[in-house]
């Protein structure tokens, strides 16, 4: 597929008052889509607004929680009241918890917080949307934001690493439906390493005063990790991205973008900013070699 083949149709980002969401909406708007710029904070959100319009196409600003259902509904809604047919979806908006904190150290409510974010925001996306898409011709994409933590332990930060598996999960099993079912549908897992994004800041903003870490006796993950001298020398990884070679640390958000419509003329399964990390290929060795045949008992 071209992208100029979605040029001229509509587009849904959440989470794109800024950071990454940003940069996808405006990669859209260059590709020539009109874009639907949904955010929380709605200021933020007019704002891009008007930046994607600059490139001359059509974009609104949207209010939304990603959270609750009856509001992603609205944003559908408003989304092909204004454009007629979504071409892409992008559920990307996302939340997080500093400092990073033991499990056993977090509430109930940090873990129902970040699944109603990081995954329920990306289900209500797909409930509101996919029927509407089935309904129109032509390519479709979906853009699921997960995290690289979900590919290398992250320790403090189990919360998060559950939502985002669940986003992994969902993503393959609703690419392989929409692929059987022929709808015409992609759907991508974007998988974010080190990106310099203020989601940290933003996410406690977010919270209920109570919640917030400086409401609360939070104790920081670090005072449990056992100090050890590093041995060797730092490693290093690094990737070419046009002309320019980075290592494996923090981007900025605009290369996000252009990785986000690459993957979307290829219907690449996964979008990666960073290299895959050792983990990746270290988490295959052991399960491969935990598979131990034995001999069946007698019946």
């Amino acid at each position: 597929m071209q992208i100029e083949d979605m040029a001229g149709r509509g587009a849904v980002v959440t989470g794109s008052g800024g950071g990454m969401g940003r940069s996808i909406a405006l990669a859209l708007a260059d590709a020539g889509l009109n874009v639907v710029i949904a955010d929380i904070d709605f200021d933020a959100a007019t704002a891009v607004s008007e930046q994607v319009k600059a490139l001359g196409v059509a974009s609104i600003p949207f209010k939304v929680d990603v959270s609750k259902r009856d509001e992603v509904e609205a944003l559908a809604e408003a989304a092909y009241e204004a454009f007629g047919d979504i071409a892409v979806l992008v559920n990307n908006a996302g939340v997080t918890w500093r400092p990073f904190r033991a499990s056993w150290d977090a509430t109930d409510a940090d873990f129902e917080w970040m699944m109603n974010v990081n995954f329920w925001g990306v289900y209500n996306g797909h409930r509101a949307f996919v029927p509407r898409m089935r309904a129109t011709a032509g390519p479709k994409h979906i853009i699921n934001t997960s995290s690289m933590a979900t590919l290398s332990p992250t320790a403090g930060h189990a919360a998060y690493t559950a939502a985002k598996s669940a986003v992994d999960g969902f993503s393959l099993a609703t690419r392989a439906e929409y692929e059987a079912a022929a709808f015409g549908i992609g759907v991508s897992v974007l998988y974010p390493g080190s990106v310099k994004t203020g989601i940290g800041a933003t996410s406690e903003r977010l919270r209920a005063s109570a919640e917030q870490a400086g409401h609360r006796q939070i104790i920081p993950w670090e005072s449990y990790v056992v100090k050890t001298e590093a041995v060797g020398a730092e490693e290093k990884e690094t990737f070419e991205l046009g002309e320019v070679t980075h290592f494996q640390q923090a981007i900025a958000p605009e290369w996000v973008g252009p990785m986000v419509v690459q993957a979307i003329v290829e219907n690449r399964p996964f979008i990666m900013t960073h290299p895959t990390p050792p983990a990746v290929d270290a988490r295959a060795t052991e399960l491969n070699r935990s598979y131990a045949p034995s001999t069946a008992p007698t019946p």
